[in-house]
């Protein structure tokens, strides 16, 4: 088979979307010796794709002008254009495909946010996913998704038939790294000017994390029990950045709050690893990759009872309504007087994590590959 991938969100550090794909396409070569790839970028040089460029599976395209960066133009016109160009038996975008296509048309729709939450985005952003990513799904031979939460959330939305959405899992990629000395450690947290002990959450500055409901549940915490602890967010700038920093530095108790920004993963396993708890509040979510990964390590999770959160963390996590600072603020209560109920959520986070892998992501994306050019569906 001749496979073409739009790997352009490799490039994006710190999004969901990166995640996926990097690891989606490092393990498809793990475990396929036969098949062609071609990996459609923005930016060749960029660092993740140096492994790939003397590897006989691969060729690595991109836009000879830098006009075609822009998903208006790169999309509809290069994408098309070299995808057609290319004979491809499969192609594999995430959301938005080219509106032409002689091949199998695999996409991965990680979940409809833009459609329940789009003051989370921005207004060009809802716009064009409104009407591009219902096109894509409509046109698509498979559609794959995270969750079974995501699968019905796109049947009851878009009235695609159920055996056109399959749900493959993702998988967690921080656990399997070598034990650091303590200066290594201490050299990590004072780079990112953190210091123990701390709470720890890992997402984007935008507000469908939910971040402010989570610093007022902490300062109502820090205000009953003067706990120790400080609370360090993790993740790189977004949508409305700015409206999240101002309502965080007006709680009492904002001091106590460090943003680190984007953080490489060799630092964010130290981050993870050396945190009390994990707390993830999300709003809305199509997967959860961080309360996996949390998890994977062993760090005892709090994360939200809905959209897909519930059923990613299982019983291994402890669940809250997000949208009450209350329930927060007395679930991370309950946690850190309770060594014992620290001690339950971390082996059972790790069991959890178990049952997820990007080896089983590739194998079941590969077998959908398959299916598709045998016209088994």
């Amino acid at each position: 088979m001749k496979i073409g991938i739009d790997a352009h969100a490799a490039e994006r550090d710190g999004s969901g979307n990166c995640t996926y794909i990097r690891n989606l396409l490092k393990s498809l070569l793990q475990i396929d010796d036969k098949n062609e790839y071609v990996f459609y970028t923005i930016y060749p040089h960029h660092p993740f794709y140096q492994a790939f460029k003397t590897h006989k599976q691969v060729q690595i395209k991109h836009p000879p002008l830098k006009a075609f960066h822009h998903p208006l133009l790169r999309i509809p016109l290069w994408m098309a254009y070299e995808t057609l160009k290319d004979r491809l038996d499969i192609l594999h975008v995430q959301y938005i495909a080219p509106p032409f296509h002689k091949g199998r048309r695999i996409t991965t729709i990680h979940d409809l946010g833009f459609l329940h939450i789009p003051e989370t985005f921005s207004r060009w952003e809802v716009w064009r996913s409104r009407i591009l990513v219902r096109l894509t799904a409509q046109k698509s031979h498979k559609i794959i998704t995270g969750s079974r939460f995501s699968k019905q959330d796109i049947l009851s939305k878009y009235h695609i038939p159920p055996e056109k959405i399959e749900v493959v899992h993702l998988g967690a990629s921080l656990g399997l790294r070598p034990e650091l000395k303590d200066s290594e450690i201490q050299k990590t947290l004072q780079k990112h000017r953190i210091q123990k002990p701390y709470l720890l959450c890992v997402g984007r500055l935008n507000p469908r994390k939910n971040w402010v409901t989570l610093v007022k549940a902490f300062s109502q915490l820090k205000k009953k029990t003067r706990i120790p602890q400080k609370l360090v967010i993790v993740g790189k700038k977004d949508f409305d950045t700015r409206e999240v920093l101002r309502s965080v530095h007006k709680t009492p108790d904002s001091r106590e709050v460090r943003f680190t920004g984007w953080v490489p993963d060799q630092d964010l396993w130290i981050l993870y690893k050396q945190a009390d708890i994990f707390i993830y509040p999300s709003l809305f979510e199509g997967f959860g990759l961080p309360v996996l990964e949390a998890m994977s390590l062993g760090i005892p999770v709090i994360t939200s009872h809905s959209s897909s959160l519930r059923e990613i963390a299982g019983d291994a996590a402890l669940l809250v309504d997000p949208t009450d600072p209350q329930a927060l603020s007395q679930a991370v209560s309950k946690l850190i007087h309770s060594q014992e109920l620290r001690k339950n959520y971390s082996e059972k986070g790790i069991i959890q994590a178990k049952k997820f892998s990007w080896i089983s992501t590739a194998r079941q994306t590969l077998k959908i590959y398959e299916k598709a050019v045998n016209g088994e569906w």
